[in-house]
């Protein structure tokens, strides 16, 4: 039985089925789905992100806002733009929003932070309040929590610390990251990670390892994408990977919706975005992770002003328009799909409360 040999973790079929096509491919999909849709049924959460700063002190070598890049203007909203966004996402009815900026440690990021997640906490306390801001210390995300976020989303990129290291400059450490996702759990976070899919460098085994990492460390939900390439980044300038990646994108896009297929299958009650990059694929890409394997989707309310300069990988989609056009877009897509989106909802994670609960 092909649900039993996944979740024992067989290698031959884990490696067949994330390489799937065609009739085999077929057969994981609906596996995936119906995992999915014994948990949440045909529904689709959705949370309005705003990207509300550029500013990063790290240099990952993937990442277009990375400090190192000096063709990126940078820019932080102020708090005026913040509560027009959040104005939207009440009139659209969001159960949840999502910040998300590049890293930042300062005293100055700190007060910020903490100010516009209070703000949001007492304007519109039936919102889900997730945050997205990179690794942090202990005493400041226990602060963050005591102000009103509920979630926080820290990718771990790969579960390969050697991987790790060739994608990050010295300073960076992977075991720090992970020490992060440990402390968030201990301050009952509901706690997100991911990694990207695609990597030069990354192997089947690492993908194996990704998944079981995922398990074994009991994460409530998930944000995965399949890596893009970005021109300004010391990998986008590599002439060999630029080759590589152009040639290989279709087959990794593949693998990439296989492995959220079978994470769905190992991880039922778990949530599992349809990430933005998958756009760049397919104009359906997001549709198509929803219809597989995903339940939660994060539509962008950065100001349009913003947006251009919020790409950490080329061809983002969706940035010459405004938060009601991205709203509309996707909720039509989704109709359109067969699922259906769900407003007012703050849709935490089941996994959450069965790990918490019991």
């Amino acid at each position: 039985m092909l649900k039993r040999r996944l979740q024992n973790f067989d290698q031959k079929t884990l490696i067949r089925y994330l390489q799937a096509e065609d009739e085999l491919q077929q057969e994981l999909f609906q596996l995936a789905r119906q995992a999915k849709e014994k948990v949440f049924g045909k529904q689709i959460w959705l949370r309005g992100i705003i990207e509300f700063s550029n500013i990063c002190q790290n240099n990952c070598f993937y990442c277009g806002i990375r400090k190192g890049n000096q063709k990126q203007k940078r820019f932080q909203m102020n708090t005026k733009e913040i509560l027009d966004c959040l104005k939207f996402i009440d009139k659209a009815n969001y159960g949840s929003v999502v910040y998300q900026s590049g890293e930042a440690t300062t005293d100055y990021f700190k007060d910020y932070l903490l100010n516009i997640v209070g703000i949001t906490h007492k304007k519109y306390p039936q919102l889900g309040i997730t945050i997205s801001c990179g690794e942090q210390d202990f005493d400041f995300l226990k602060q963050l929590k005591q102000a009103g976020a509920d979630r926080y989303l820290l990718r771990i990129e790969t579960a390969n610390p050697k991987l790790y290291a060739k994608l990050h400059p010295k300073e960076m450490s992977w075991q720090k990251r992970f020490r992060c996702l440990k402390n968030l759990q201990k301050l009952n976070y509901q706690v997100g990670t991911g990694v990207m899919v695609g990597l030069p460098g990354q192997t089947m085994e690492d993908l194996i390892n990704d998944l079981k990492f995922f398990v074994d460390n009991k994460f409530d939900m998930f944000g995965i994408g399949p890596y893009v390439i970005h021109k300004d980044t010391p990998l986008g300038r590599d002439p060999k990977i630029q080759k590589w990646w152009q040639k290989n994108k279709e087959k990794n896009f593949n693998i990439f919706l296989n492995f959220l297929a079978i994470l769905r299958v190992l991880l039922p009650n778990v949530n599992i975005a349809a990430a933005t990059a998958c756009d760049v694929f397919n104009p359906l890409g997001r549709i198509k992770v929803l219809r597989i394997a995903g339940n939660v989707i994060m539509p962008s309310v950065t100001p349009k002003d913003y947006r251009d300069k919020y790409l950490l990988y080329e061809n983002k989609p969706n940035i010459d328009e405004g938060a009601d056009k991205s709203f509309t877009d996707i909720v039509n897509k989704i109709k359109q799909a067969g699922l259906e989106p769900i407003f007012g909802e703050q849709g935490n994670s089941p996994f959450y409360y069965k790990r918490i609960y019991g």
